[in-house]
């Protein structure tokens, strides 16, 4: 396989960012949101053609291999459901879309070489590439001015956790000598005692779990999510995991063998559970309560990262494309639900969803299942591997704790499906009207669910060939 095959979802998207780039210039308006889902089906039949492709470049910087190509095609997959479900967009400027479009393509471009790249600057210069785009793409909402306040601490959060990730980056190579990740593991086993080492590998472990929005580094996701319009929110709460989960299993099961760094990851893992359930019963507020609800799934795939040397990585990179289907399942429905005078998404608007709009009613149960962790969904079957790879590793107390929290997620996911099968349908409810290329991407989704939580051996498969890569 040549260069250009293994490289055909960088090179696509790229392509279609310069296009985009060339609408804004010359005013295009029409067809957009067409010629952005035939971008975004290229790139995923540009990811599929590379998933066995193998190349090193920029002198091993970076790898395409099994591991990058598998987060290469959730990652396209989640772009392409995206992309349909912004063919509403009745809530930013229609001159802007160009440039929005534009936005999103590089950002997952950017997102996709965090998953391939192999060294510690050219993994930063691949976040900076994901992250400043989506920066800009919060604030594209007509009215309100809520957006303004969500773009403004998205980038100040997010500049911070940079600037943290690189001071950690100069202390690993002060005290390894090297950013490239292979020469990082075999110098590791001397440095485990070395307060240099350890403090740049807490330094850049923070700015991994910030894009993961684990606690302690949440604080950002609420507003965002409340206050950036819904189609840009259903892209930042699902892709950006993806590539948060592969650096964490490309560079933090490298550093986990740190004595101090498990026990803080476990602490951070029941804390966010915790924290993102409670807070998540608290809301009344749709988009508000799918930001916690990230926060508590953050939890969980920590403690497949935690349980690395038990076997734990397959099942967390499993839950985390599962999660993908389940937030853009969610967000298909809020999309649907936003109104353009309101800063989100009130509960009380899901009354009556299910005559309204039954299959959205359907989908949006199944995905809210999978969410709180039941059976037959491929949520239940996630969780159960995270949870029994945590226990054979021996950190029982997380588990109970994961257990814990999964009964009080039920209080949290169940009250919503109540409201939108048996609440009342209100006068004042919008109507909803949906085209059969969103009806259909809403039945996928909900299929997809189901199919993963019942034979989760197909994407195991996947997710074991990405690590024999990756190790």
């Amino acid at each position: 396989m040549t260069i250009l095959q293994t490289l055909l979802p960088e090179i696509i998207l790229g392509c279609g960012a310069t296009f985009f780039f060339g609408c804004s210039l010359f005013n295009v308006t029409k067809n957009l949101n067409r010629f952005a889902i035939g971008w975004a089906v290229a790139a995923l039949l540009g990811a599929v053609l590379a998933m066995n492709g193998h190349n090193e470049l920029f002198h091993g910087a970076y790898r395409v291999d099994e591991f990058s190509r598998f987060f290469a095609l959730f990652i396209t997959g989640g772009f392409l459901v995206t992309m349909v479900i912004t063919r509403r967009m009745e809530g930013i400027d229609k001159q802007s879309l160009s440039d929005l479009y534009m936005f999103l393509m590089i950002s997952t471009l950017g997102l996709v070489m965090v998953t391939a790249a192999t060294e510690l600057l050219t993994l930063f210069i691949a976040l900076e590439i994901s992250s400043y785009p989506l920066y800009i793409t919060t604030s594209y909402r007509k009215g309100i001015g809520y957006q303004f306040e969500a773009t403004a601490k998205y980038l100040v959060f997010g500049v911070v956790s940079t600037a943290v990730m690189v001071y950690g980056i100069s202390y690993l190579y002060g005290g390894l000598g090297s950013t490239f990740l292979n020469d990082i593991v075999i110098a590791l086993p001397a440095h485990f005692h070395d307060p240099l080492t350890l403090v740049g590998v807490i330094l850049f472990m923070a700015g991994i779990l910030y894009k993961l929005a684990a606690f302690p580094f949440h604080f950002w996701a609420p507003d965002v999510y409340s206050g950036a319009a819904a189609e840009v929110v259903a892209f930042a709460a699902s892709l950006p995991k993806l590539a948060a989960v592969a650096l964490l299993a490309r560079v933090g099961a490298v550093f986990i063998d740190f004595e101090v760094l498990a026990p803080a990851i476990a602490l951070l893992a029941v804390l966010s559970m915790t924290v993102g359930n409670l807070m998540a019963l608290a809301q009344t507020e749709l988009k508000r309560l799918l930001a916690y609800s990230a926060v508590s799934h953050a939890g969980y795939i920590l403690l497949g990262i935690l349980a690395a040397s038990q076997g734990g990585l397959k099942p967390a990179l499993f839950y985390t494309a599962v999660y993908a289907v389940m937030s853009l399942a969610a967000f298909l429905v809020a999309v649907q639900l936003a109104e353009n005078d309101k800063h989100d998404i009130p509960l009380q608007e899901l009354n009556g969803l299910w005559q309204r709009a039954p299959l959205l009613a359907v989908v949006f149960t199944i995905a809210l299942v999978s969410l709180a962790g039941l059976p037959p969904t491929a949520g239940f079957t996630g969780k159960l591997m995270l949870l029994t790879a945590a226990w054979k590793a021996g950190w029982f107390w997380t588990v109970a704790f994961g257990v814990l929290n999964s009964l009080l997620g039920l209080f949290v996911y169940l009250n919503i499906i109540r409201i939108s099968l048996v609440g009342d349908k209100n006068d004042n409810a919008i109507q909803i009207s949906t085209t059969p290329l969103l009806q259909t991407t809403a039945t996928a989704l909900g299929l997809c669910l189901l199919a993963f939580g019942m034979y989760p051996s197909g994407l195991l498969g996947m997710a074991r060939k990405a690590l024999e890569a990756l190790l």
